[in-house]
């Protein structure tokens, strides 16, 4: 099968590279080796008695500063879909009771430590060491440093400071934090059903091959797929797999990322069976899980749902004992629970140098790369990603 581009990996990431390659006039395939597209767009549906309820598995939340993101949802004719999340609380688990975030802070502490943010830089510092200056030393370590580990699920001391969070330009006629009516996978689904994109599902690549000045693209199947232009968007380590046969010095420098694993169970209950009062998430320091993410910011009439994300390699019985602990409900309340495992990278200081070497490789390629971790974890940063690579494909 011929095609312009095929793009491996349907995150985010190769969704919106396909989409904006489609833009532009060129032939383009889809792989994804799950049965839906979506990635951490991974908003897991549960069905009964004619009723829908959804649960986001991997991202949770989008803003008003992702204009890239925007301006696809609006070519794709769902920002009628938009809707507001409701305010609830980010608490604390301390010794067994949930507590604000500003209950935890000493506030002495962060007056005195504040005025550093008009002089300090972020540019080279960790995260550590750029917000221990900002709120405190004991501040940061006793409370924030943890909900810091709850975005990507996994200890930041050592980040980027200045790839954690970003400012940016914020579209001002657009609810400042949203998702959708569906979910945030329902953007993925209809991405995919974009003009000039053609999506396989269920087809896991296993080996690539330049034949003739075109890719040769290889899926588990046995079906082969040739292309003019090799787009990979999956985690830094499978690309760094595939490359290994016709791009040696590409993939040993993809090969030197660290990345984490992060085991997510979302679990779903009866309204009636839990007493726990609506949160946006629950972060408990030096637990077993990074944050329990709710469904409460999306109410719904009959059920609520979590989304715990454990540290690797707790066994389930210990992850199940955990979540009814930290719910206070019985076991056989949980009406339905599903699992998946994400990849997530696993930045450092210096990563800039890093990338930097890596545009420098890819110049003149007809390989594009895209993916969480070039300019940061965000869905943004997915997106602006996927639009610089179809602009140097288009070049």
């Amino acid at each position: 099968m011929k095609s312009d581009v095929v793009i491996v990996g349907g995150g985010i990431s190769g969704l919106s590279l396909a989409f904006y390659t489609a833009k532009a006039g060129f032939k383009t395939t889809l792989l994804e080796k799950n049965d839906t597209p979506g990635g951490s767009f991974n908003s897991h549906r549960y069905s009964a008695d004619g009723s829908q309820f959804w649960l986001e598995l991997g991202a949770h939340t989008c803003y008003n500063s992702y204009q890239n993101l925007l301006d696809i949802v609006d070519a794709c004719h769902i920002s009628d879909t938009i809707i507001p999340r409701e305010k609830v609380p980010f608490t604390l688990l301390v010794d067994s009771q949930l507590k604000s975030v500003f209950s935890a802070l000493n506030v002495f502490e962060a007056l005195k430590s504040i005025p550093n943010i008009f002089t300090l830089k972020k540019e080279g510092l960790s995260v550590r060491e750029y917000y221990s200056k900002i709120v405190g030393v004991n501040n940061y370590n006793n409370t924030l440093s943890h909900f810091f580990n709850a975005v990507p699920s996994q200890p930041t001391d050592d980040f980027p400071a200045d790839m954690m969070f970003k400012s940016r330009e914020k579209r001002k006629e657009v609810l400042k934090n949203y998702t959708f009516t569906d979910g945030l996978q329902s953007v993925a689904k209809a991405v995919a059903k974009s003009k000039g994109i053609n999506v396989f599902t269920g087809q896991e690549v296993t080996g690539i091959e330049l034949l003739d000045g075109r890719y040769a693209i290889t899926t588990k199947a046995g079906v082969t797929h040739s292309a003019a232009t090799l787009a990979l968007a999956t985690p830094s380590a499978v690309s760094s797999r595939l490359l290994q046969t016709i791009e040696a010095d590409i993939a040993r420098h993809l090969g030197t990322l660290k990345a984490a694993s992060v085991d997510s169970v979302g679990v779903v209950v009866k309204k009636e069976d839990i007493s726990v009062k609506p949160v946006a998430a629950i972060i408990s320091p030096n637990d077993i899980f990074f944050s329990a993410v709710s469904r409460d910011t999306v109410p719904d009439d009959r059920y609520r749902g979590f989304a715990f994300h454990f540290k690797p390699g707790e066994s389930g019985e210990t992850k199940m004992k955990r979540i009814t602990d930290v719910l206070g409900i019985r076991e056989d309340t949980i009406i339905h629970k599903h699992e998946v495992v994400n990849t997530v990278p696993s930045l450092r200081v210096g990563h800039k140098q890093w990338l930097e070497k890596m545009n420098g490789m890819l110049e003149g390629k007809n390989l594009l790369l895209t993916g969480n971790y070039f300019g940061g974890m965000a869905i943004e940063d997915c997106v602006s990603r996927s639009l610089s690579e179809s602009k140097r494909l288009k070049r």
